[in-house]
């Protein structure tokens, strides 16, 4: 985006950067806090998990990337959640990576799931904002799990899961 745009953004309540965004991502992050300023704030989390059901891919991942600018972002945890579920790998990458809202507000048991379907995808753990504050002894356990039965299978290991282990390439 050019200056311009970013500032016309900018006042429509999307301060920091969408990261990864195209244009149409940051205009409909803008128009869905337009619709939220225009709703009562029990009505908020029901339009998010609407919009993000219903929408296309791209709508989808503009749902997604808004999250941690949407006002009381916590109370779209169901529809983050539901969307690490995802199979289409733009929308995941749109919720896991370059995304602060799953760190910030995900139990820790869907944190876990996230970053486990990001080593399951090869999706590069670097991408995860908050990772290393993240890291727990449970993660650690279900990921060395995960890569125990890969290598068990006769599966290769990816350089993430046995960075992510602290550990060379073979668990």
């Amino acid at each position: 985006l050019e200056a311009p745009e970013r500032a016309r953004l900018q006042a429509a309540g999307l301060a920091a950067p969408l990261e990864g965004a195209g244009a149409d991502e940051w205009g409909r992050g803008a128009l869905l806090l337009g619709a939220l300023e225009a709703l009562p704030a029990a009505d908020h989390a029901a339009l998010v998990a609407h919009l993000y059901r219903t929408g296309e891919v791209r709508e989808r991942q503009a749902v997604l990337r808004a999250l941690s600018h949407l006002p009381g972002p916590e109370r779209f945890v169901a529809t983050a959640v539901e969307a690490g579920r995802t199979s289409v790998q733009t929308v995941f990458e749109a919720l896991a990576c370059e995304n602060a809202y799953p760190a910030a507000h995900f139990p820790e048991l869907s944190f876990n799931q996230l970053v486990l379907k990001a080593l399951f995808t090869e999706t590069a753990i670097d991408r995860i904002v908050g990772l290393a504050d993240r890291t727990t002894p449970e993660l650690v356990r279900m990921v060395r799990g995960y890569a125990s039965e890969r290598a068990a299978a006769g599966r290769s290991v990816s350089s993430d899961t046995a960075r992510l282990l602290g550990q060379g390439a073979r668990p």
